[in-house]
């Protein structure tokens, strides 16, 4: 059997049980979260999470044990769509799921003539760009709808993904609507 460390510490000599990694107590660095040289700069989301952990150990009653899942320190569940496109952006592939659900959720959002005569057809920097059948469906649009198309969208959309709705002359013909 080879030699391995004793599986239980002796008390020393002032009769202390010696520390070891499970204290009665954590303090605050044992949930703060630091640089490492793997990752050397925090994200917003860690001097986040830091700034809670100061608020939790602020409130901490001596005696009490702290919560698995204290509030002060709990992250918000990022939606697994915003994953998506922050991989797909890292890998530099313009392509949005989001832009795939606004799509089949257009007829809803837009009037029926708009949803006709256009629909998204791009979504970069903040724009949504929507394509347009013709110069004069797209001059029609702009007049008419377009505050309304931005509004629907901004709601659809939520947390400021879109800044501006532009009409785009599309050279590819829209898909075929019949009348039903």
């Amino acid at each position: 059997m080879s030699k391995g460390k004793p599986l239980f510490e002796e008390p020393d000599d002032t009769g202390e049980e010696p520390s070891g990694d499970f204290e009665a107590a954590p303090d605050a660095t044992d949930y703060l979260i630091v640089p490492t040289p793997a990752r050397p700069q925090l994200t917003p989301r860690d001097l986040d999470h830091n700034r809670g952990v100061s608020r939790l150990f602020g409130r901490v009653m001596p005696g009490l044990p702290i919560d698995a899942d204290p509030p002060e320190i709990r992250r918000e569940a990022e939606p697994f769509s915003a994953l998506i496109e922050k991989a797909l952006k890292r890998l530099k592939i313009d392509a949005s799921p989001w832009l795939d659900e606004l799509a089949q959720a257009w007829p809803s959002l837009v009037p029926p003539d708009v949803a006709k005569a256009a629909r998204p057809g791009k979504w970069e920097d903040g724009i949504l760009y929507v394509y347009v059948a013709s110069s004069t469906r797209l001059f029609e649009i702009r007049r008419q709808y377009l505050k309304h198309i931005e509004e629907a969208v901004r709601a659809f959309a939520g947390d400021g993904r879109v800044r501006q709705v532009r009409l785009l002359v599309n050279a590819v013909p829209l898909p075929y609507h019949h009348a039903t």
